[in-house]
């Protein structure tokens, strides 16, 4: 009886001890760092377009899937109508206009007049790593910036940066860590588009 009676601390030991250095390495999630300009009329910004975001990294496809993702979520959470890309394009086409890393006030305001937009979201893809999938060693890393500009004033209503790996969001044991830079992007998008206004 005191053997076992002795082996029980000595097990909750090894367990805490167990528990605590599975923790270690864990991250404390906090949101993108973002900015919304004070005193905005919500009830002024009813419809959005979203131009494809640049992308400054090497993974081709950065650019889509990232815009893709900025669109479906902003669909999901329903606070903007969303400009069809399509309508987007064929705007940025006739104009023969090319959008990098920002886009002319004028340019923003014959926009409001053609396609009824209250404002715009431009961004850039900073990092994207993990997108080759032979590569499962590779932990994912996703970086963006995004701003919401007022299409006839040209002001900024809000900007985030949101940078993540994949290992941000892994609990205990590696459960919750997140695989595939797809899905990261889904989560890094979300937690931007929930600090929009």
């Amino acid at each position: 009886m005191k053997h076992r009676f002795l082996c029980k601390p000595r097990f909750l030991f090894s367990l805490v001890s167990l528990f605590l250095v599975a923790c270690v390495g864990c991250y404390s999630l906090s949101g993108p760092n973002s900015y919304q300009r004070t005193g905005i009329d919500k009830s002024k910004i009813k419809k959005v377009a979203v131009f494809s975001f640049h992308n400054n990294t090497q993974a081709r496809e950065a650019s889509r899937i990232v815009t893709e993702a900025f669109l479906a979520e902003l669909f999901k959470k329903k606070t903007f109508k969303v400009e069809f890309p399509g309508n987007v394009r064929a705007f940025l086409v006739n104009e023969r206009i090319v959008v990098r890393t920002g886009i002319d006030l004028q340019t923003m305001k014959l926009m409001a007049k053609r396609l009824g937009v209250d404002a715009v979201i431009i961004g850039e893809v900073d990092e994207y790593v993990g997108v080759d999938d032979t590569e499962r060693h590779v932990t994912p890393l996703v970086s963006i910036r995004s701003r919401m500009v007022d299409s006839r004033s040209g002001k900024i209503l809000w900007l985030a940066h949101h940078r993540r790996t994949g290992d941000h969001y892994r609990k205990v044991l590696d459960f919750g860590k997140v695989r595939s830079v797809a899905a990261l992007t889904g989560k890094v998008v979300g937690e931007m588009i929930q600090s929009m206004p």
